[in-house]
């Protein structure tokens, strides 16, 4: 199946630490990558777990789970995405910088169904091309 990465860095007026606690909320990440809502998040303690997600593509809404990844450090958040269209992870690194945070987002995602198959050249160039303006309004949120 196909596959792809994307990553993108914007420079956040916000510390890490209070980044990392705003990703602990799924609307959070709403916007990034190919999740369009949220639903049915679940926490152990402070921390996010998972959640329900969906996406609109194609005249149509896709839905999938966002699964906390490995992630064990306070400066990195993953999620393990699934569809069955496609699956893949978005992982945010936070890095200080100065004054600010140096907010990167990487996506990697790959094809799992028929209809991402035969769109993946489609599917990618929206991710690619949307990725930066994304990551930019995610960042802002901070």
């Amino acid at each position: 199946m196909p596959s792809d990465t994307f990553s993108h860095t914007a420079i956040v007026s916000a510390t890490p630490a209070s980044i990392y606690s705003a990703l602990q909320q799924a609307d959070t990440w709403k916007g990034i990558g190919p999740i369009d809502n949220v639903w049915d998040a679940t926490h152990e303690g402070d921390r996010l777990v998972s959640f329900k997600w969906s996406a609109h593509a194609v005249g149509k809404s896709w839905e999938g789970t966002a699964r906390r990844g490995s992630d064990q450090v306070a400066d990195e958040m993953t999620l393990d995405l699934d569809s069955s269209e496609i699956a893949g992870t978005i992982a945010v690194t936070l890095l200080p910088d100065g004054n600010s945070t140096a907010l990167t987002v990487k996506l990697s995602a790959r094809s799992k169904g028929l209809v991402a198959g035969m769109f993946w050249g489609v599917v990618t160039d929206a991710l690619r091309k949307g990725m930066p303006a994304q990551v930019e309004a995610f960042g802002k949120q901070f």
